[in-house]
């Protein structure tokens, strides 16, 4: 049963944010993913996003979207986890070299090396809609409900995205034998 806060609007319970929060943590890994523009540190903001979430449970609408919700919490988390790793990369070149470091980046499990690269070239935005496209299978009206941008302007990020992995990946053998639409 929700508990109620002082102004007498339904809220989540501890338990009840937890499980949802498990159901949608593949959606709130790829937005995290997304905006560091890498995998290795995706769980440390899915963690703190949580718990800076719980924290703030009572602002939880239940008419409202969770994913939506908790998915703000991750973004805003990530950015300034990517913030700070630049703030540190620039210090650490500055003390170092004039030549960028590139053994800050750990190697992504998840993505070959030439994936992994063509994923950084791409803006936050357009790498977060395309991993929630095609990861997690999310439509586009769901993409612009958790992002909070127009349903157009997810579809364009996603074909922007898709258009520039091939540029930058080489053409697909599916795509030159006559493999399909997608």
């Amino acid at each position: 049963m929700p508990t109620r806060d002082s102004s007498h609007a339904a809220v989540l319970t501890p338990a009840q944010f937890a499980e949802r929060f498990r159901e949608s943590s593949r959606v709130l890994w790829c937005i995290a993913a997304g905006v560091l523009g890498e995998r290795a540190q995706a769980e440390d903001v899915l963690q703190e996003a949580a718990l800076t979430a719980l924290s703030k449970l009572h602002t939880f609408r239940p008419e409202s979207n969770f994913v939506a919700w908790i998915g703000q919490f991750v973004r805003y988390v990530a950015l300034n986890h990517r913030r700070k790793r630049e703030r540190r990369s620039r210090a650490l070149r500055k003390e170092a070299s004039s030549e960028p470091a590139r053994d800050d980046q750990p190697p992504a499990a998840m993505f070959d090396a030439n994936v992994r690269l063509a994923l950084e070239a791409l803006g936050e935005t357009a790498r977060t809609c395309l991993l929630l496209k095609t990861v997690v299978e999310l439509d586009y009206a769901e993409i612009s409900e958790l992002l909070d941008i127009p349903v157009g302007t997810a579809m364009s990020h996603v074909s922007r995205a898709r258009a520039k992995m091939q540029k930058l990946l080489g053409e697909p053998q599916w795509a030159t034998q006559g493999g399909g639409s997608r």
